[in-house]
């Protein structure tokens, strides 16, 4: 644990990791007041846009965790970096719900419908985690990527923790619909686990990576990313991770635990 107490910074993952749906997991509140007792930064950083940022930091705060908006940050944080770093904008089609909607349309996206996404080619196809996904949007993101429209996916998540042991579809998900229906094509992934997400990461913490931790449930994406990119990472057990997983991953954590109530007494 000695690699955590060095850390100056704490990133952590939500679903899974400090949270299932509208529940916080046992300990987390109390853990996260004792990284900000403790003098550290506190970040969240969370691939699920399913929510806006306004509604998921309401969601915190409905659950008692400290929270302010700039603690905040999505993989929809990282596509808005990306679209715009490469020109894709502001014409977009998205793949998302009404609240990832209202999201990039408050970063000044102009979301065209499936009608004028067809008529008139917009910059980029953006993947999001769509929670009313309909044949509709299917067929014209298909369409869309076999035009050759810049396809981005916002996370490569397979699946998103309801409870300790049921998911639901992600974006990982509907990547491998589009890459059969397509013959292959896969989108540029911008969430974690990409050296993007961690850039931004260490934007915001203004520490280098040394001395930043990052805690999450999932092995391919919270794990991969930090240990990649040179942060402590450190794997709860209370998401999608069993300790079976852990022994045949080449993902592999610097910290194992079984949730983050266990590391307060490391802070």
């Amino acid at each position: 644990m000695e690699a955590l107490s060095r850390c100056g910074a704490i990133v952590c993952d939500l679903d899974g990791t400090l949270c299932l749906e509208e529940r916080p997991i046992h300990g987390a509140g109390e853990f996260l007041y004792q990284v900000i007792h403790s003098g550290r930064q506190l970040y969240y950083f969370t691939n699920n846009n399913s929510l806006s940022r306004k509604t998921w930091v309401a969601k915190l705060a409905a659950m008692n965790f400290p929270v302010q908006d700039q603690q905040l940050m999505t993989s929809a944080d990282c596509a808005d970096a990306y679209l715009k770093q490469h020109d894709l904008y502001p014409r977009i089609y998205l793949v998302g719900n009404a609240d990832l909607q209202q999201e990039f349309t408050s970063r000044g996206y102009l979301c065209l419908d499936e009608n004028e996404a067809l008529r008139d080619e917009p910059h980029a196809v953006v993947l999001g985690f769509d929670t009313e996904l309909d044949y509709k949007k299917i067929c014209t993101c298909y369409d869309l990527i076999l035009r050759d429209v810049p396809y981005v996916a916002t996370h490569p998540d397979v699946l998103c923790p309801v409870t300790r042991r049921t998911f639901k579809p992600d974006v990982g998900s509907f990547i491998s619909l589009f890459e059969t229906a397509t013959q292959g094509r896969r989108p540029v992934i911008v969430g974690k686990p990409t050296p993007q997400a961690a850039r931004f990461i260490i934007g915001k913490t203004r520490l280098p990576a040394q001395r930043i931790a990052f805690i999450g449930d999932r092995l391919y994406t919270d794990i991969r990313m930090a240990v990649t990119c040179g942060m402590t990472g450190v794997l709860v057990l209370s998401g999608e991770t069993t300790a079976e997983m852990v022994s045949t991953s080449q993902d592999q954590p610097h910290i194992i635990v079984n949730s983050v109530a266990e590391l307060v007494q490391y802070l």
